[in-house]
């Protein structure tokens, strides 16, 4: 069956978008506004997986059961390798897990901290925001960078979410402060042993071929094969990789609701239902 950047076409196959942010981490939609956005474009299944965060499962549940949008458990965790910034989508695991509360509580402070640093060096720059205007974008949600961009564009000193980061929040960008420096091998193992199956994110955003060769070798069950930055070549790149290392495929729209990033990606950017029925196989057999 062809790809394309959409994922999949769109002739009667039932869709599947696993990648999917709400106001419980950097998102712009309620957890109850995605499911019924879902309902609407006809998706059969979804995961939302905010970040180092699983307060939107509990929160969608009730509406994706009246609507008929199967909702898996998902979270998208950071961890730091070799200086690289990796994310890992987590599904199917049990999020009520008390060790993985645990560490997703922790990682919430970590989120708070990292912004706080982040506010001081805008601070210095003579860029003035304060933590609590950050804190209030966030909704008591999982605080991160785009909440911090929000906050920029409000006070004036950016004119948009991608200024924002080229100027001031990115990677390579003077107010940057690393991401939360777990290991990605200890957030494999929190997946795993939560029963859910672990999955490298976006692996064209950063991430080198030696470097994912290696996170292979940590237990990942699978990679993120349709993603907005994978197109046609990088997909079928990436299918061969997880084919060769018998590995699960998995994938979305990335979706924050922002309209300078992503606005159509919602409904478009998808997988086939078939790969969500492999991975409930790969349950099945462990």
């Amino acid at each position: 069956m062809p790809y394309s950047l959409s994922g999949v076409r769109h002739n009667g196959f039932e869709k599947a978008d696993l990648h999917i942010h709400t106001k419980c981490s950097d998102g712009i939609f309620t957890p109850e506004q995605i499911i019924e956005k879902a309902a609407a474009v006809g998706l059969k299944a979804i995961s939302i997986t905010d970040h180092d965060s699983v307060l939107g499962i509990d929160k969608a549940k009730p509406l994706a059961l009246t609507k008929g949008v199967e909702l898996i458990p998902g979270v998208e965790m950071s961890s730091t390798f070799k200086g690289y910034d990796i994310h890992v989508l987590g599904y199917f695991f049990d999020y009520q897990q008390s060790e993985l509360k645990q560490y997703l509580d922790h990682c919430r402070h970590l989120r708070t901290e990292r912004a706080e640093r982040m506010v001081g060096k805008l601070a210095k720059m003579g860029v003035k925001i304060g933590i609590e205007q950050i804190i209030l974008k966030a909704q008591n949600g999982s605080v991160g960078r785009p909440h911090i961009a929000a906050v920029l564009q409000d006070g004036g000193y950016v004119k948009s979410f991608s200024e924002a980061f080229s100027k001031y929040l990115g990677a390579h960008s003077p107010a940057y402060v690393k991401s939360i420096e777990t290991h990605p091998r200890d957030v494999i193992r929190l997946i795993n042993e939560a029963s859910g199956l672990s999955f490298l994110a976006h692996p064209a955003h950063n991430v080198p071929d030696e470097t994912l060769k290696q996170l292979i070798t940590f237990g990942l069950d699978g990679i993120e094969i349709v993603h907005p930055s994978h197109d046609l070549y990088k997909q079928n790149y990436y299918r061969e990789i997880a084919n060769e290392y018998f590995l699960l495929f998995s994938g979305g729209s990335d979706f924050h609701g922002m309209k300078e990033r992503d606005d159509d990606a919602f409904g478009n950017i998808t997988i086939p239902y078939e790969w969500v029925t492999k991975m409930k196989s790969r349950l099945v057999k462990t």
